[in-house]
């Protein structure tokens, strides 16, 4: 009887938290880059909020927000504009930081000391690696110790390094679903209890993807179900250095992943360094496919309940029914562009970061000549080619997100023509329009629209003459896309008559010429004939726009000016 009534004066607790949860409304703050909203950054609406128990939505424009963000109050809500839409990005390593600071907060992007904290429809992307090289960690996200009930929705957290995602909180309950995670060991590690639903791994390094940490607690777990775990050949699954629990059901693994099971480190030379290890090893598997390994096949432990929220969280949390909640807070929002534009290429087009100035990709200008109603999505990353960017999982991302109506242009060519590098090496009239014509089938089947473009020129003068040594990969890219029936732009043909009658001296300005001891990133000077300085993505943008304008394309509609 006892029994009874406690268990009902629980789930009367319980069903008036949920209907909390439904009535209450949240103090709603909105951020834009262009002044459009009261705040410009993040950090300014967070400072602002107060201190009561009340929620805080916090609405986020498009853009690429430079700064550090430090959540010290419970019960906010971060919501971007989508995850390729906006960012919160910043340049950290963790090393570099404590030599300033005494403790960890603010080594990452996003810092939390707080409960109740969700981040919806944004990417966190920590570009220290990116723009310096150097894996070592380097934070987007690290929760403290008083971090928990951490939730991320529809969000992409990335790294050039190591423990991307770092909530440590011991006890802490984390719920991540749709979520896109990168970096190189350890990317994703939590302690205490996680749950992740329906996302992507993708692991930069030949070291281990998961780490987890549930010492303090046995039913402490890290579950991964319905998802799909990818990264260069060689890289590892997880690892521990503490008593851990994993619990992988229904995942897609790599064949690139390395045929080694989740295992303890140790220090066979410093004992005194292991980490106790009560209850041994305990890796469990359900409905894996893709890699054939035998350490992945079925090993449920019998008589395990189905996994839920009541199950993972030990009765404790209702991480759905709040995403749910919070969810339609966001019903009122304004409706998605109409129109959303994919670029998919090499460096050429791709966005560069301030650090890599004045170098800049033309598809990271193209923004700037078109309406906002047009969202323009840059995929292209550098030193890609047709092969390596489908190897690598890219292309499959932007299938995955792809829907009816999207446009997608796609501009390779420079890498493709690398004979010595077979990762990325694609035969100019046999594998080259094989993987062309697989994009522009794959585009269409999700009834999007797919657009080819040819690669730009290369500045290369033999005297006063352009040599076009991309000449044979245009004329390919032309014919591909005659025969698919889609709409062409003959960039290569553009840019090499412009730079031909610019003439070697005219055309400089428009590639990378640096000279030494002018910019961080390059000391030493630089001469680059095949990348763009800001004058020539721009001009490259242009030819783009003014092509659509005399094609009389559906997406000059979208067209806000035709130069700067």
């Amino acid at each position: 009887m006892k029994f009874l009534t406690a268990w009902l004066g629980a789930l009367a607790f319980s069903l008036f938290c949920l209907n909390l949860h439904a009535s209450e409304q949240p103090l709603r703050l909105k951020v834009a880059l262009d002044g459009s909203a009261p705040f410009r950054s993040v950090q300014q609406a967070l400072d602002s909020l107060p201190a009561t128990g009340q929620w805080a939505l916090i609405e986020i424009g498009p853009g690429i927000y430079k700064e550090k963000l430090y959540l010290t109050r419970d019960k906010v809500v971060l919501a971007g504009s989508g995850k390729t839409s906006t960012t919160i990005e910043f340049a950290e390593l963790r090393k570099n930081h404590l030599k300033q600071q005494p403790d960890d907060w603010g080594s990452a992007v996003v810092n939390i000391k707080a409960s109740d904290i969700v981040l919806l429809d944004l990417t966190v992307f920590n570009s220290y690696g990116a723009v310096y090289g150097d894996h070592d960690h380097q934070f987007a996200i690290r929760g403290f110790e008083q971090a928990s009930r951490i939730i991320t929705d529809q969000c992409r957290v990335i790294t050039g390094g190591a423990d991307s995602l770092s909530l440590w909180n011991k006890k802490g309950m984390y719920y991540h679903s749709n979520c896109y995670f990168e970096g190189h060991v350890d990317y994703v590690c939590p302690r205490g209890t996680a749950w992740i639903r329906q996302s992507q791994f993708y692991s930069q390094a030949t070291e281990a993807s998961l780490w987890h940490d549930g010492e303090l607690d046995k039913n402490a777990k890290l579950v991964v179900t319905d998802s799909k775990l990818s990264g260069i050949q060689g890289f590892l699954l997880g690892r521990r250095h503490y008593d851990a629990q994993f619990y992988l059901q229904n995942n897609q693994y790599s064949p690139l992943m390395a045929d080694k099971p989740i295992f303890r480190k140790t220090y066979p030379d410093d004992p005194s360094r292991d980490r106790a290890n009560l209850w041994g090893e305990r890796s469990y598997f359900s409905g894996s496919s893709g890699a054939n390994y035998s350490w992945i096949k079925d090993n449920w432990p019998k008589n395990t309940p189905k996994i839920n929220a009541d199950w993972v969280y030990q009765g404790q949390w209702q991480p759905e029914q709040l995403l749910k909640t919070i969810r339609s807070w966001l019903t009122a929002k304004p409706q998605p562009m109409p129109a959303k534009l994919y670029l998919v290429g090499d460096s050429t087009m791709s966005d560069k970061t301030n650090l890599a100035y004045p170098e800049r990709g033309w598809g990271q200008l193209l923004p700037d000549f078109m309406l906002p109603q047009l969202q323009v999505v840059n995929l292209a990353a550098n030193g890609r080619s047709t092969l390596r960017f489908l190897n690598e999982g890219r292309w499959q991302m932007l299938l995955d997100e792809l829907q009816a109506g999207d446009y997608v242009l796609i501009q390779f060519g420079h890498n493709d023509q690398k004979q010595d590098d077979p990762k990325r090496y694609a035969e100019v009239n046999t594998r080259y329009p094989e993987l062309l014509q697989q994009f522009i089938r794959e585009v269409k089947a999700k009834a999007a629209i797919p657009l080819l473009a040819s690669s730009i020129c290369r500045r290369n003068f033999k005297g006063k003459t352009l040599e076009r040594d991309l000449a044979a990969y245009a004329a390919q890219a032309k014919q591909q896309a005659a025969l698919a029936q889609i709409d062409f732009f003959d960039l290569q043909q553009q840019s090499c008559d412009l730079w031909q009658e610019l003439g070697p001296a005219g055309s400089q300005p428009y590639f990378i010429q640096v000279p030494a001891a002018l910019y961080q990133k390059f000391p030493d000077g630089k001469t680059d004939n095949t990348h763009l300085s800001v004058q020539g993505a721009s001009k490259v943008a242009q030819l783009f726009v003014q092509e659509l304008q005399k094609q009389q394309h559906a997406l000059a509609t979208y067209i806000y000016r035709s130069q700067l």
